[in-house]
């Protein structure tokens, strides 16, 4: 259930009832509202985009939006975010898409970041492909940015969307989608800040700062104010790529760099052409497949916690050993402690290195097997080796290293010393157990890629995971996608934790919804069972629409935007329908009946 129901989700979900489902709101933007919903039809999740209704009545705003609507339906490929139908009900405007499961090229940079050179590349030459596609069918993007660009989880694979203020090119001139400076100021080719409309090279333009961003963290220009954002653009010459990207192939950072001329007579004359010179950049370096990508980065951190954790096992023996001599065993409590910590943090360690195998089930189902991985991790071992080459280490280690030591030595005083208070001692205690683990394991975690750990998965520890991880896979049923239940159930699973969720004086006035929810599931399942003709697809829509407003309703109750009296109305209706459908099953089955006695 939404946190904050907004009008607009109620809205478009009484205009969309029984086609579509909405789940929660995904994202806003100056031109728009993303839902994610159910395709009741398919039983598949797309995403819905609504023009917000107090825009709806601006004709220029709302011309605009369409445009970008029938924009993008015009683009077929496989690397631009689908657009499934455009559609008009009053004032509720909105375009359903495909929807992509994962996150931005923004939010992943910002999140983990900057991309390593091989995921850099392939995701710019990605974005690349689909650039082309446009122009060659005369559309310009014009807000081409990291946030544009979503990233699906499971592959990597990068699409491009929002085509809000893409420019059309037609034979009797360009059309732009708005007024002179279009599109997001830190990306904005030097022309289009000028005010001018821009071509195909100005998308390149953005596509560069995109890259120098996702390559960084940060943007080739930055300013305080949007004027003195647009100044740097059109007079200041940008960091070359490769000072601030030194594993990048250089080729592929000069290809950036020449995507940030400032003159576009300078730039590449086409997506195509600096496609081009990508793919022969990326030819330089090795590709891991996106499966066996995810397998490292995933194991990747591992190594480091499980070695932390050891490491801090052996650590806080040796001190508790070393307090023993010292001072006395305190009626074996110090010997227990010993025992205690080991165990503890042994037992971390060994818990993060079981992870392996689930990881390793996963590989195997998707075919790669133990020596696909060796592969991959020797690829991967010898891109940190030329990161670490061209990189200068800070002082952050020597600084985690040092507040560690300092910390263990405070408890080892803390716990000797007599004369203090009981609490002071146990306080003592406590950071001679913990601060090594934690130091240990920030240590671990900063050099997480060290040779020792790549050569453990790359051999008899890999093996082990990998052979376990194939005893797995025939324990494990087969995952079921979110997106592959029966619509009807998910609506009807929805409305009923809301109804349990209210307080015991509503559930008792509304003590026949859960039947009435049970019994409209079983009607939807039957009647798609049993679907032919348009009368039966009309029962079928009637069906869902009346399950999905108690949904709503349910919603609204909970976020105080609906009252017990609005929902019995659409209590009676549903039972009304309810009826209307048994009947007509029960007289479907006994005319069946009939024909199965002659």
């Amino acid at each position: 259930m939404p946190h904050d129901l907004s009008t607009e989700f109620v809205t478009l979900q009484r205009a969309v009832a029984g086609r579509f489902s909405l789940d929660r709101e995904l994202g806003r933007g100056g031109m728009g509202i993303v839902f994610l919903a159910r395709d009741v039809a398919l039983d598949r999740l797309v995403a819905i985009k609504l023009l917000p209704p107090a825009l709806a009545g601006d004709t220029e705003i709302r011309n605009r939006f369409l445009r970008e609507a029938r924009t993008a339906a015009g683009l077929s490929h496989p690397h631009i975010v689908p657009i499934h139908s455009v559609e008009e009900h009053g004032d509720v405007v909105f375009f359903v898409m495909g929807h992509i499961d994962g996150e931005t090229l923004g939010e992943r940079v910002r999140r983990t970041g900057p991309l390593p050179p091989t995921e850099l590349i392939r995701v710019i030459q990605e974005i690349t492909w689909a650039l082309g596609h446009a122009h060659a069918r005369g559309v310009v993007h014009r807000d081409v940015k990291p946030d544009n660009v979503l990233l699906e989880r499971d592959t990597g694979r990068a699409w491009v969307t929002d085509f809000g203020i893409a420019r059309v090119a037609t034979g009797d001139g360009d059309t732009p989608a708005t007024g002179s400076i279009i599109g997001t100021p830190e990306y904005l080719s030097p022309e289009q800040g000028a005010g001018e409309p821009g071509d195909a090279r100005s998308d390149l333009y953005a596509l560069g700062v995109t890259a120098f961003f996702a390559a960084t963290g940060r943007l080739p220009f930055e300013a305080s104010t949007v004027m003195g954002l647009l100044a740097k653009h059109s007079s200041e010459a940008p960091p070359p790529f490769i000072t601030r990207a030194p594993s990048a192939p250089p080729r592929f950072g000069a290809a950036i760099d020449r995507c940030l001329a400032k003159n576009p007579a300078d730039r590449f004359e086409s997506a195509e052409e600096l496609a081009e010179e990508i793919a022969a950049a990326r030819g330089t370096l090795a590709e891991i497949p996106p499966a066996l990508r995810r397998f490292v980065r995933e194991a990747d951190p591992i190594g480091g916690e499980a070695g932390g954790y050891l490491g801090g096992a052996i650590v806080t023996a040796l001190l508790l050993q070393a307090f023993k001599v010292v001072e006395g065993d305190f009626l074996g409590i110090i010997s227990a402690l010993q025992v205690i910590a080991s165990m503890l943090l042994v037992g971390l360690a060994g818990s993060r290195v079981a992870q392996l195998v689930p990881l390793a089930r996963d590989l195997l189902k998707g075919g790669y097997d133990h020596n696909a991985t060796r592969a991959a991790l020797a690829l991967e071992e010898r891109r940190r080796r030329e990161e670490a080459e061209s990189t200068t280490p800070g002082a952050g280690p020597w600084l985690t290293a040092a507040a560690g030591v300092a910390a263990t030595g405070v408890g080892f005083v803390l716990m000797s010393d007599t004369d203090l208070s009981d609490l002071l001692q146990v306080t003592g205690w406590a950071m001679v157990m913990g601060a090594p683990a934690v130091t240990l394991r920030q240590l671990f975690g900063r050099v997480r890629g060290s040779k020792f750990w790549n050569r453990l998965l790359r051999g008899r520890l890999g093996r082990w995971a990998f052979k376990l991880g194939g005893v797995a896979i025939g324990d494990v049923a087969p995952p079921v996608l979110t997106s592959g239940e029966p619509t009807a159930l998910a609506i009807g699973r929805a409305a009923g934790e809301l109804f349990a969720a209210l307080p015991e004086s509503q559930r008792k006035r509304l003590a026949e919804v859960p039947d009435l929810i049970e019994r409209l599931e079983a009607d939807v399942l039957s009647l798609r069972a049993d679907a032919e003709g348009s009368e039966q697809h009309q029962r079928l829509t009637t069906a869902v629409t009346a399950l999905e407003a108690l949904r709503l309703d349910l919603m609204r109750l909970h976020a105080g935007k609906a009252s017990l009296d609005e929902l019995t109305q659409d209590v009676a209706e549903a039972r009304r329908i309810g009826e209307e459908i048994d009947a007509e099953m029960k007289g479907r089955d006994a005319v069946r009946e009939l024909l199965a006695d002659e």
